[in-house]
């Protein structure tokens, strides 16, 4: 597999503009890409289009060396299993409980019993410190705690791929540091490709080793930290959380 995700030319409209957005990327196995930019650019977009949640109305999306608009639902559904996908809204199922919605995809895909489940589930809750919440219900969670609830879903599955749209989001310092942690582990252990948008400057931004800065529909830059903070941009800086280049 020469690329996790191949990106020419997808074209999809944003909700609300008059301009489609052109997306043309690639990303290597293992490899962690960050989107920087301003809200409504289309980096959220960008995400549902690898996720096969959003199909584009011009140019492909390859996933995992799977063209997505060839792929049936069965098939679609079985790529998806090697995905691993957390948006803005958590999506946690409101009548179960933490635990439920974390074990769920196993559950429900793998038929996996409590036995087998438990030594994958507990320490991944324990590391993102949400053991004492693994009982309570999505309405009992802050938005921080639901956020992590929905990693820690997305990561018990082993993916491939993982698309995270602004995964600092709602944290609090501490969470911010486990979801670090958790990540950084994670890339340690396994080669998984990440996809990740962030709407404001994240230490997560250092660990990436591309960053692809995203304006209106259209990947304006690509490249290491180091050097799209040397670049004479005043809004793509912010995002970094550089020192404005004089």
């Amino acid at each position: 597999m020469k690329y996790a995700v191949e990106l020419n030319r997808a074209r999809a409209g944003m909700t609300g503009e008059d301009w489609k957005t052109e997306f043309t990327l690639s990303v290597s196995p293992g490899e962690f890409v960050a989107l920087v930019g301003p809200g409504r650019s289309g980096k959220g977009l960008l995400l549902k289009l690898c996720a096969g949640l959003v199909a584009p109305e011009e140019g492909t999306v390859r996933v995992l060396d799977h063209d997505l608009a060839a792929l049936d639902s069965e098939q679609l559904t079985e790529l998806r299993q090697r995905i691993g996908v957390v948006l803005q809204q958590p999506g946690l199922r409101s009548n179960m409980t933490l635990y439920t919605n974390v074990t769920l995809p196993m559950v429900y895909h793998q038929g996996v019993d409590e036995a087998t489940l438990l030594p994958k589930v507990l320490p991944l809750l324990d590391a993102l410190g949400l053991t004492p919440l693994q009982k309570l219900f999505p309405s009992q969670l802050t938005l921080g705690e639901a956020r992590c609830a929905a990693l820690a879903r997305a990561l018990v599955m082993n993916p491939e791929l993982l698309l995270l749209d602004e995964p600092m989001g709602g944290l609090d310092a501490e969470m911010a540091q486990r979801v670090d942690r958790v990540l950084a582990e994670y890339r340690r252990t396994r080669t998984v490709t990440i996809l990740a948008s962030m709407h404001n400057p994240s230490v997560l931004l250092e660990r990436a080793n591309r960053i692809a800065f995203v304006r209106q529909g259209r990947i304006e830059a690509v490249g290491p930290y180091a050097d799209m903070a040397k670049m004479p941009d005043i809004a793509l800086q912010a995002y970094l959380g550089s020192r404005s280049v004089a």
